[in-house]
């Protein structure tokens, strides 16, 4: 559950984290958040990794507003595992 917080915490300050680390550094939490980053055709393209990929699609899936209005639920299934 600690290690849920923590994971959280980091995401939500990963901006002011970043900015504020020298460059080796902020090439490590890149590597942790990040894998397959490509350049391709004037875009990056991003591959997060687990369970930054799960954060992202349940983001994306709020911001398109999937879920009916009132329905704090967007996404939780992915929370549930198999």
């Amino acid at each position: 559950m600690d290690e849920g917080v923590s994971l959280l915490k980091l995401v939500q300050d990963a901006h002011s984290i970043f900015e504020k680390q020298e460059g080796m550094a902020q090439r490590k939490l890149l590597n942790f958040v990040f894998q397959n980053c490509i350049w391709k055709d004037g875009e990056l393209i991003a591959d997060f990794r687990q369970p930054f990929d799960m954060l992202q699609e349940t983001a994306l899936k709020s911001l398109k507003n999937e879920t009916p209005k009132g329905y704090d639920d967007a996404g939780k299934e992915n929370w549930l595992g198999n």
